[in-house]
């Protein structure tokens, strides 16, 4: 006698419709997965340059295209909570195009979102770089969060700083703040 037949046709239904959620849940967490995994783009060959990272510069061959999107926030890196921000006394120069002074050319201050790559984020947006560190600091959660480690001064191309401060200024995703710096005019004090 076949054990299934000894089954009441409740327990039955039961266990096929358990085996149908365990399909479901599982084509779920696989649909997640590859939606969350990055796309590839082919890019012609790559031409040896100067690459910034987020532990410096170094030379070697230009990212790829698949490299220059940007990444969503993965597992190993954690989006802290970011502290409310100090209002400063002067006025606000997030994404203005003018700061009403000389600037200085061909260098922009940026601070990436949490969980960016700097080198993605050039490669994104066509910036020539490199970017170096603007605050140097060790990496903690607590300078990760208030932002400390994400500051670069990136280098672009003489004469179209304000016009990539307003284009960078657009995209959030990617980057939380971004500036003209002032030409420094004075000298010492004291």
């Amino acid at each position: 006698m076949n054990p299934a037949s000894k089954l009441s046709p409740r327990l039955r239904v039961a266990m096929v419709a358990s085996l149908a959620a365990i399909v479901v849940v599982l084509a779920t967490a696989i649909a997640l997965r590859l939606a969350a995994a990055p796309f590839a783009i082919t890019s012609p060959t790559a031409v040896p340059s100067p690459v910034a990272t987020s532990a410096g510069l170094w030379v070697g061959p230009a990212p790829t295209m698949n490299e220059a999107r940007t990444r969503r926030p993965s597992t190993t890196c954690r989006v802290l909570r970011t502290p409310e921000p100090n209002n400063p006394p002067h006025a606000p120069v997030n994404g203005q195009p003018s700061l009403g002074a000389p600037i200085r050319s061909g260098v922009i201050l940026v601070q990436t979102a949490q969980c960016r790559d700097i080198q993605a984020v050039l490669v994104k947006y066509g910036l020539p770089g490199p970017a170096t560190r603007y605050v140097d600091v060790l990496e903690s959660d607590e300078t990760i969060a208030n932002g400390a480690t994400r500051w670069y001064l990136v280098e672009v191309a003489p004469g179209t700083e304000s016009a990539t401060v307003v284009e960078l200024y657009r995209h959030p995703e990617d980057i939380e703040y971004v500036q003209l710096l002032p030409q420094f005019t004075g000298g010492a004090a004291g």
